[in-house]
């Protein structure tokens, strides 16, 4: 039988997604425009150079005074970039300033322990790549930057979440749910805090193939200056290599990398 298609009425969400998308575009336009008029404008002025009528200028600004992405003199009537759009920026300088602080510590991991070193951050419940140093080998782990990595299942997702406490952590398995990647991905939740409590205790934690089978991960949580948990460092090797019988060895390096790191940032030595 012949399958019939009709044509019905355009989905209303389409038009509402196309001015939202507008709207973005057009608030992103002033944010920059104000960027290159040193911080500050008159709403005319922006109108004017944006083309955009004077009416959803105003409008537009007041949605991003909501956000705090900027903010209207009293005095003079001008809008200026607010501290929305400051807090952004300092995320984004923030882990530069990680990567170029590790950098160094990256690279003699590698070539102590001859993997590939990652560091990865949280971004809400995931863990993201963003820099990584590779080994010499002929086989190595090598994931893009930007790669995307379950907390739950990953060497480095797991160092970002050991240091949570127990509720923050019921909250984002919660959101995220275990999901099985291989035959050996924690996915029982008593077993995955077991797990992440004897990580803690040595200070590194172990991905024995739970992301993707033949790989095995060791990580450890980086700290900046008042103590909070910034980013994971990691090394990755084929099992075949990186096997149980190296993972003290290779897991206290791990560890003693990322506390030098930490250092580096700020923290505060433990009291001897």
């Amino acid at each position: 039988m012949t399958e019939v298609k009709r044509r019905g009425r355009p989905s209303q969400a389409e038009p509402t997604a196309q001015k939202g998308a507008q709207a973005l575009e057009r608030g992103i336009a002033i944010l920059q425009y104000l960027e290159k008029s040193g911080g500050s404008s008159s709403v005319s002025d922006i109108s004017s150079n944006l083309d955009l009528p004077l009416s959803t200028t105003f409008r537009l600004l007041k949605v991003l005074e909501s956000a705090d992405f900027v903010n209207q003199d009293s005095q003079l009537g001008w809008w200026h970039i607010g501290l929305g759009a400051f807090n952004v920026g300092a995320a984004y300088i923030h882990n530069r300033d990680v990567l170029s602080v590790a950098a160094p510590f990256m690279r003699r991991l590698m070539l102590m322990s001859g993997e590939t070193v990652n560091v990865a951050i949280r971004n809400g419940n995931e863990a993201v790549l963003i820099g990584q140093q590779e080994c010499k080998s002929m086989v190595r782990m090598c994931a893009p930057l930007g790669s995307r990595l379950p907390l739950h299942a990953s060497g480095a997702g797991k160092a970002l979440l050991f240091p949570l406490s127990e509720e923050e952590l019921m909250d984002a398995i919660l959101k995220t749910g275990l999901q099985r990647f291989t035959p050996t991905t924690i996915v029982d939740l008593p077993e995955l805090q077991a797990s992440l409590k004897q990580a803690k205790e040595r200070g590194y934690v172990i991905d024995l193939e739970e992301h993707v089978a033949g790989l095995n991960c060791l990580a450890a949580a980086i700290y900046d200056d008042v103590g909070t948990v910034v980013a994971a460092i990691s090394i990755s090797g084929p099992a075949s290599r990186l096997t149980p019988e190296r993972f003290t060895s290779q897991g206290e390096l791990v560890r003693d990398t990322a506390r030098d790191i930490s250092l580096a940032l700020g923290q505060k030595a433990p009291a001897q």
